[in-house]
């Protein structure tokens, strides 16, 4: 089905609010889950509103958590989300450090008490938006194993980095988790009824599998082998240990524990390049190395070199013009909550 992303938005608003979100928490919320629909990562767009609405409805997630600051130095700063929808802690966190960042040059905040944030390109674009090198992290709960083991502890905890272009939209944008794909490429599998190629993950005993069920049950397979693994430990710490947020196996999961927070850690950070190079000799070797690698002999079979972020920027200017398209499973939950609610969906 596709559908207008405003209307879209208007939608999921309504039904977080119905759920115990205070109208303005349900609208970013709304706005954050959309705009990944509208990149095509389905992942982390409006097929996660049916469990958001359940920790919310159970109290798992509070629907007007307070962000506070607690200490605040030249260039960082720790802040409690308040157990608030993700999202929200998100956006208010990258937004003081985009405040801050052309006083100190570069600023930090970092989070604790925080849920699933969702996509993180969202918070690392928002500074290169205003002309700023944003990045990103967060902790997860566990679906990737230590390397030399099959039983999860880290979270495929995600990475982001956007750099400005002079247009005032991201000229790259890198969003990745250590793993070979996100979780939420399994929970789709499920919904859809699909297989999953072999190499994503294994199951609880460690043997490989295309069962999304099993995987579920099992563990993610890291990029690189023992240096993903590596490199989701060394996020957890940033992430967790360092704001006094949970890691590892001490997060709440995401579909369970509906009786607790998560407690999720998370990680901003705003550079000005204006205090360093120069915002005019950045750009133009932002330019220049955008050029480089478009103008390099390309592999059998590749039509163009692109940079990270492109793919989703194109799809995004498809969506807004035709609609975000939503798989019939996401379509039919939408309707399910909106009949529990007692509202009109409007699908």
């Amino acid at each position: 089905m596709r559908i207008d992303h405003t209307r879209l938005t208007d939608i999921c608003a309504a039904l977080l609010t119905r759920a115990g979100a205070c109208p303005e928490h349900a609208r970013i919320t709304a706005e954050a889950l959309v705009e990944a629909d509208l990149c095509g990562v389905e992942t982390h767009g409006v097929s996660r509103m049916e469990v958001y609405l359940q920790r919310l409805e159970a109290g798992a997630v509070r629907g007007d958590g307070v962000f506070t600051v607690e200490k605040e130095y030249a260039g960082a700063a720790l802040a409690d989300g308040g157990a608030a929808l993700g999202q929200v802690t998100a956006r208010k966190a990258m937004a003081l450090a985009i405040e801050r960042a052309p006083q100190a040059g570069c600023y930090t905040v970092f989070v604790k008490n925080s849920a699933h944030y969702g996509m993180a390109a969202l918070y690392a674009r928002m500074a290169a938006e205003r002309g700023l090198v944003g990045i990103t992290a967060t902790n997860a709960p566990p679906a990737l194993a230590p390397w030399g083991s099959y039983v999860p502890y880290f979270g495929p905890n995600p990475l982001a980095v956007a750099v400005p272009g002079r247009a005032g939209s991201p000229a790259l944008c890198l969003d990745m988790a250590p793993s070979v794909v996100p979780r939420g490429r399994l929970m789709l599998a499920i919904q859809k009824g699909q297989s999953i190629p072999e190499g994503w993950a294994v199951d609880k005993n460690g043997d490989p599998t295309t069962d999304p069920r099993a995987a579920w049950e099992g563990t993610l397979l890291p990029i690189g082998g023992h240096k993903g693994a590596g490199l989701t430990m060394a996020l957890d710490v940033l992430c967790g240990m360092v704001p006094g947020a949970a890691f590892g196996p001490y997060i709440g999961t995401l579909f369970g524990d509906m009786d607790r927070t998560q407690n999720v850690g998370h990680v901003f950070t705003a550079i000005d390049p204006d205090l360093f190079a120069g915002r005019a000799a950045f750009e133009e070797a932002v330019e220049q190395m955008l050029a480089d690698i478009r103008a390099l002999p390309r592999t059998p079979g590749t039509e163009e070199i692109l940079a990270p972020g492109e793919i989703e920027d194109r799809r995004r200017r498809a969506a807004l013009e035709g609609g975000v398209t939503l798989p019939d499973s996401t379509v039919e939950m939408l309707r399910r909550k909106a009949r529990d609610y007692g509202m009109e969906a409007a699908l």
